[in-house]
C-alpha cells in the first residue's frame, strides 16, 4: 500500500458516527462561533497532520463503522476506507449480512479507486461468491473486469465484461464494448477488437465521446491496415460533427488517407473542399500547400485569404497582388483591399496599409467594409506609434462619418486614448459626446464607465456621480449594478443617506446575485467584505422546505400535476441517457457519466420541474457539480435572483457538499468555511476531478507548480499531482494556499483572493495602489479574469452567508 498521505479525520464525524446518525444525509445540527476578533500569529511549522485512526472494533458497531467507511470513501480517504472495511468484515458472523455485502462491495470499490487492483479483485471475487443475489452484482463484475485491466489480465476482464453484458444487457453497452476491444488490442487479437469497437461506436452514447471513440477505431484499422475502414469512421464523424474546426481536422485525416492509398483525385478533391469551407482552420493552409504542390490551379483571392487567416502574411500579400495584377478594379472585392492592408501592417508596412485601407475607402463608399477600413487606418497610426494621428483620424470618422457602424467605436477609441496619454480632460469630453450621440451603444456604456472612474480619481466625485447616475440610467444587468453602487458610496460620501439608501437597493435590484449587489448590502448595513456570520447553521428541515419547495414550483410554473414534484418524471426515467449516466456512475465511471447527465441537463434547461428533478436526483447520486447546474436552471428558468428562490432550491445551486472536511480544515487554519465554500464552487462546482488547460487540478484548481510547493510545506509524503484528485487533499491544499495569502495580507480577503489567482506580487501591488479600500482594490486591479474571480467569490459568499449563517 502506498504511504498515507492523510488529514486528521474531522473528530466531530467520528463523534457523529458514533453516536450512529445517519451519515447518508449531511451531519446533524452543527453550529460554530465565529471568533472575529481572532489574531493572526506567527505561520505555524508547516506539516501534515496525524494520519486518521480507526476506531477499535469493540467500540463501533458495523452499521456505523460501514458509514464511516463510506464517508472515507467519498472524501478521498481511500486507504481509511479500505482499513475500516476491512475491520467489519474482519468480525465475521456478527456482522448483518446487509452490512457485511455492502462493505465487500466498499472494500472492492475502494481498493479499486486507491489502484490496489489485487485486492479489488480479491473483495469483488467475495462479494460475487458471497452475494450472488445482491442488486449489485452485476456491477461488481464491471468493477471487478476494471481490476483485471489494472492488472493486465486481459482475458479475465473479457469474462467479467462479458458477464456483465449476460446481467445487465442494453444499460452502457458502447462502454463496455470500447473496454473489451482494449482488452482485446492487448492480448494481440486485432479482429475481436476491431469487432468490439465498432460495436461500441455504433451502441449509444453521447456524441462528443462518440466522436472521440470513432476516431480511436480508426486509428486501430490504419494500425491494421484497414484503411478503407478507417475512413468509414471519418466519414460517420464529418456525418454529425457540426464543429468547423474539428471538422476540419478530421476532413485532413481523410484526405491523407485517401491520399496515402493512391487515390489522388478523391484525395486532393477532398483538400480542395477543406481550402474551401474552412478558410480559418490550419488545415486550410495545408491543403492549399498540397494542392499547389499538386499542380491545381487556386483563386488567388482564396489562397490570400487562407494565408492572412494563417498568419502567412507575406504570401497573402502576394496572392491578393497576383489577383488584383489580374482583375479590373471593379472585380476586386472591398474585403482584398481591407485584408492587404492588414497583411502590410504585420510586416511592419504602415504606408502601404494605409494606402490599401484608403482604397477601400474611395472606391467602396457603400460596402460594409468601408467603416472597418476608416478604423483600420486609426490603428494603423496607433500600432505605429502615432498617438496623435490615431486620435485625429478616429475624430475625423465621427466628425465626417457619425453616420457609419463604427462611429460610436471611433469616438471611444479617441477617448480611450486620450485617457491613457494622460488627457482625462479630453478623454471625459469624449465619453460624453458618446453617450450623447450614441447612448444605447455597448461603447457609449463603456466610455461613461472609464470617465466616471478618472473623475474618481481624480477627486471630481461630484462629476463622477454624475456620470454614475447617467450610466445607471442606461445600462442592464451588471452593469446597471456597478453604476448605482458607485452612486450610493459617492452619495454616502456627502452625507446623502437617502440617495445613497435608494441607489444601493437599486443595485441589488438590477443584479441580485452579482458581486455589484452584494458589495452594496454589504456597505448599507455598515459590514465589512467577507464577514463571517456569528454562527453556522447546516441542518434544515427539508421535508418543510423541500414542500415549500414544490408550492412555489406550482406557483411559479403553473404547475398541475398532483403529488410530489421532486421524483423523476417518467420521461426522464425512461432517458436513454439518464440510465447510461446513471449506471456509469454506479461502476465509477464519473468522467463518462458526467457527460450522459450533462446532455440531459441542457436538454431540459429551460424546464424548471425537470431540472428540479435532476438536481435532487444528482445530489442524491452524489453527482456535485450536474446537480447545481440542474438546480442553477431552476432558478434561471424562473428569473429570480438565488436568495428569492425558496431555500431548498438556492442550496443546490450553492451547497455544502464535503461539510465535514470543509469545517474542519477551516478550524484548522482559521478560515471562514463559507470563504472556503465559495472559493470551492467558484474553481470546480465541487467536482473533485475537475482539470483545467494549465494544469489545476481538484476542488480547489491549485495549478503544479504552486502544488509542488505546498505539498513541500505540509511535508506531503510521495506527492503527486493526482493526489487533488481526492475531495480531501484538494481542500487542503487550497486552504493551505488561501490561509497564507491571508497572513500575507493581514486577513484582507479580497487581496487574499486576487493573490490565489494572480500571484501575491501583483496583488501586493494593487493593494498599495488602492490604499486599502476594497473598492478601490478592485478597480486597481489589470487582469479582468482576476477582478471577475474575486467579484464571483464575493457574490457567492454573501449568497452562502445568507443561506448558512445565523447572527
Amino acid at each position: 500500500m502506498k504511504a498515507v498521505k492523510q488529514l486528521l479525520f474531522p473528530t466531530l464525524l467520528i463523534v457523529v458516527l458514533l453516536a450512529g446518525c445517519n451519515l447518508n444525509e449531511q451531519p446533524s445540527v452543527i453550529y460554530v462561533t465565529a471568533t472575529p476578533d481572532a489574531t493572526v500569529g506567527p505561520t505555524a511549522t508547516p506539516t501534515i497532520p496525524p494520519t486518521p485512526t480507526i476506531p477499535p472494533t469493540p467500540t463501533v458497531v458495523p452499521e456505523v463503522a460501514l458509514r464511516l467507511a463510506d464517508r472515507y470513501l467519498v472524501n478521498g480517504y481511500y486507504e481509511n476506507a479500505v482499513a475500516t472495511y476491512q475491520t467489519i468484515l474482519a468480525q465475521g458472523e456478527s456482522v448483518p449480512a446487509a452490512t457485511g455485502a455492502a462493505a465487500t462491495f466498499g472494500l472492492g470499490r475502494s481498493a479499486l479507486r486507491e489502484g490496489l487492483f489485487s485486492d479489488a479483485v480479491n473483495a469483488l471475487t467475495n462479494f460475487i461468491s458471497q452475494y450472488p443475489q445482491d442488486a449489485r452484482i452485476a456491477q461488481a463484475y464491471f468493477l471487478r473486469g476494471d481490476a483485471y485491466l489494472g492488472l493486465s489480465e486481459w482475458a479475465a476482464a473479457l469474462a467479467d465484461f462479458e458477464q456483465y453484458f449476460a446481467l445487465r444487457p442494453g444499460m452502457i453497452d458502447s462502454y463496455v464494448h470500447e473496454r473489451m476491444g482494449d482488452a482485446h488490442l492487448a492480448l494481440g487479437q486485432t479482429q475481436p477488437a476491431l469487432a468490439a469497437y465498432a460495436l461500441a461506436a455504433d451502441d449509444g452514447r453521447s456524441l462528443v465521446p462518440q466522436l472521440a471513440l470513432r476516431e480511436k477505431v480508426a486509428q486501430v484499422y490504419l494500425q491494421a491496415g484497414q484503411s478503407d475502414r478507417a475512413l468509414e469512421q471519418y466519414d460517420a464523424i464529418l456525418a454529425v460533427a457540426r464543429n468547423a474546426p474539428y471538422r476540419a481536422s478530421i476532413e485532413m485525416n481523410a484526405a491523407r488517407l485517401v491520399l496515402d492509398g493512391g487515390n489522388q483525385q478523391n484525395g486532393l478533391a477532398r483538400l480542395q473542399a477543406i481550402f474551401e469551407n474552412y478558410p480559418g482552420t490550419p488545415q486550410a493552409y495545408q491543403a492549399m500547400q498540397t494542392l499547389v504542390e499538386n499542380g491545381v490551379v487556386l483563386d488567388d483571392y482564396a489562397k490570400g485569404r487562407v494565408s492572412y487567416l494563417y498568419g502567412d502574411y507575406q504570401g497573402a500579400i502576394d496572392a491578393f497582388n497576383a489577383y488584383t495584377t489580374s482583375h479590373i478594379l471593379a472585380e476586386v472585392p472591398a474585403e482584398l483591399h481591407l485584408l492587404l492592408g492588414r497583411a502590410y501592417r504585420e510586416i511592419g508596412s504602415t504606408a502601404a496599409a494605409i494606402t490599401a485601407f484608403q482604397t477601400v475607402i474611395d472606391q467602396f463608399p457603400t460596402d460594409p467594409a468601408f467603416g472597418e477600413a476608416l478604423l483600420e487606418q486609426g490603428r494603423t497610426r496607433f500600432l505605429s506609434g502615432d498617438i496623435d494621428g490615431a486620435i485625429t483620424q478616429y475624430l475625423r470618422i465621427a466628425d465626417t462619418y457619425g453616420d457609419v457602424a463604427q462611429a460610436a467605436e471611433a469616438l471611444w477609441r479617441a477617448g480611450y486614448l486620450y485617457g491613457t496619454n494622460d488627457k482625462p480632460g479630453e478623454s471625459r469630453q469624449i465619453f460624453e459626446r458618446l453617450a450623447d450621440r450614441y447612448p444605447e451603444t455597448d461603447q457609449a456604456r463603456s466610455g461613461l464607465f472609464l470617465a466616471a472612474s478618472a473623475a474618481v480619481n481624480l477627486g471630481d466625485t461630484a462629476g463622477a456621480e454624475r456620470l454614475y447616475s447617467r450610466l445607471a440610467v442606461t445600462a442592464t444587468g451588471d452593469d446597471q449594478a456597478a453604476a448605482y453602487l458607485w452612486v450610493g458610496r459617492l452619495a454616502q460620501q456627502r452625507g446623502d443617506t437617502s440617495t445613497a439608501s435608494q441607489a444601493f437597493q437599486q443595485a441589488v435590484s438590477a443584479a441580485p446575485d452579482s458581486y455589484f449587489a452584494a458589495r452594496a448590502l454589504d456597505i448599507q448595513q455598515g459590514r465589512a467584505p467577507f464577514t463571517r456570520p456569528a454562527q453556522y447553521q447546516f441542518e434544515f428541515d427539508e421535508t418543510a422546505q423541500l414542500a415549500e419547495a414544490e408550492n412555489w414550483l406550482r406557483q411559479k410554473f403553473a404547475v398541475e400535476q398532483e403529488g410530489s414534484l421532486w421524483q423523476l418524471s417518467p420521461t426522464l426515467q425512461s432517458d436513454a441517457r439518464l440510465i447510461r449516466g446513471n449506471e456509469l456512475w454506479a461502476v465509477g465511471a464519473n468522467a463518462e457519466a458526467e457527460v450522459e447527465f450533462g446532455d440531459v441537463i441542457e436538454a431540459h434547461a429551460s424546464n424548471a420541474v425537470t431540472s428540479f428533478q435532476l438536481a435532487v436526483f444528482l445530489r442524491g447520486l452524489g453527482a456535485y457539480q450536474p446537480s447545481i447546474l440542474a438546480g442553477a436552471n431552476v432558478i434561471r428558468a424562473a428569473g429570480v435572483g438565488t436568495l428569492d428562490a425558496p431555500a431548498f432550491i438556492a442550496r443546490l445551486r450553492y451547497p455544502v457538499y464535503y461539510l465535514d472536511v470543509v469545517l474542519d480544515t477551516a478550524q484548522r487554519r482559521n478560515i471562514d468555511p463559507l470563504l472556503l465554500f465559495s472559493l470551492i464552487r467558484h474553481e470546480s462546482l465541487f467536482d473533485t476531478y475537475a482539470t483545467a488547460a494549465a494544469g489545476e487540478k481538484g476542488l480547489t484548481q491549485v495549478i503544479p507548480g504552486t502544488a509542488e510547493y505546498i505539498a513541500q510545506q505540509l511535508q506531503w509524503p510521495d506527492y503527486q499531482h493526482s493526489d487533488l484528485f481526492r475531495p480531501y487533499a484538494g481542500i487542503e491544499f487550497g486552504a493551505f494556499y488561501l490561509e497564507e495569502q491571508l497572513r500575507r495580507f493581514d486577513e484582507n480577503v479580497i487581496a487574499a483572493l486576487a493573490g490565489y489567482n494572480a500571484g501575491p506580487g501583483r496583488a501586493a501591488s494593487w493593494l498599495n495602489l488602492s490604499g486599502g479600500d476594497p473598492d478601490a482594490f478592485m478597480t486597481a486591479i489589470t487582469i479582468s479574469s482576476t477582478r471577475t474571480y474575486v467579484e464571483r467569490i464575493y457574490g457567492f459568499h454573501n449568497i452562502y452567508r445568507a443561506l448558512y449563517g445565523a447572527g
